[in-house]
């Protein structure tokens, strides 16, 4: 469906002011170089709410353009108890609190493993979006295996070459990833009766469509930048999460994934990610032929160190 857009909006880049939510649940570490990011991208705003409550946390990141939320009996005393079911749930119930109340012209709603990678100032491009336009879709670029700067991302391949980039799995995974396709949403404020869900906009239960694009503005997704952390996150994604079948629908990813983990072969699961997640010269000259690469240099630690000083541990 499409919903107009109430005008008349904020075109001045100068005055524009966007920001993001999102329900973590993460060190202090992966949350600092998460605000840390933001930030120093231009955020005017950082709603952290806090899945496992840490004062201690909120306190060590305190800073004027942060606001965090304890996400404990008492705040959800009184809400309905669906909202707090899963955390899917809780994710879409804390981002449209949010949305409801903000002052800002543009919220996105995105994961503690995500990074906006933009090619311009936010403000500067948000400017430019169509007015009638209720939200910007961000598309998805994961995350390959890196230790640190330069990192590198994948764009999702395309049919006729998958095969080719990856010989033993690209016909049984989409697009070539590991984690989700689906865009992130940051929605314009102002509309009534939204919900600002995981990966859409609802109107009254409908998804909301006529979304804009930005060129070149993808979302970096660290679903699986190494095998460690794959390996550590893949009993509760096949469990609760990404690769979990709903409503009775396999879900294939999930599905190659179990066959994987019951193989006699030990290094069968790590196979699996190297070759969709390996980021081997050979491997990115590829990538980059195909236009299907993006190399940032995140600077992550400096920009920590920017905002909160030095971490300890």
């Amino acid at each position: 469906m499409t919903l107009p857009v109430p005008q008349p909006v904020q075109t001045n880049p100068d005055k524009l002011r966007w920001g993001i939510v999102s329900t973590v649940k993460g060190s202090m570490r992966q949350i600092a170089r998460f605000i840390a990011f933001h930030l120093d991208l231009g955020a005017n705003r950082v709603h952290l709410h806090l899945d496992v409550p840490d004062h201690e946390l909120a306190t060590r990141l305190s800073h004027p353009k942060v606001r965090f939320t304890q996400c404990d009996d008492a705040y959800w005393d009184g809400k309905p108890t669906r909202a707090r079911s899963t955390h899917q749930m809780r994710q879409a119930y804390n981002a449209t609190r949010v949305y409801r109340i903000t002052q800002l012209d543009w919220l996105a709603h995105i994961d503690l493993d995500e990074f906006i990678l933009a090619p311009a100032r936010m403000a500067d491009l948000l400017a430019k979006v169509d007015p009638n336009a209720p939200f910007v879709a961000m598309l998805p670029a994961e995350m390959l295996d890196c230790e640190g700067d330069p990192h590198h991302f994948k764009r999702p391949v395309h049919k006729a070459i998958k095969r080719q980039i990856y010989p033993t799995y690209g016909a049984h995974v989409s697009g070539g990833f590991i984690g989700t396709q689906s865009p992130k949403v940051i929605a314009r404020s102002g509309l009534h009766d939204i919900r600002l869900g995981i990966h859409a906009l609802r109107h009254k239960g409908r998804i909301v469509g006529e979304g804009a694009q930005i060129e070149e503005l993808d979302l970096g997704h660290a679903h699986a930048p190494d095998f460690e952390t794959f390996q550590k996150h893949v009993t509760y994604r096949l469990e609760k999460g990404s690769y979990h079948d709903r409503k009775g629908k396999l879900n294939k990813q999930g599905h190659l994934i179990r066959v994987l983990m019951d193989d006699p072969d030990p290094d069968a699961l790590r196979a699996f990610h190297k070759e969709l997640c390996s980021a081997a010269p050979e491997r990115l000259d590829v990538l980059a032929a195909h236009d299907m690469l993006i190399t940032r240099t995140l600077d992550l630690d400096t920009k920590v160190a920017r905002y909160f000083g030095k971490l300890e541990g």
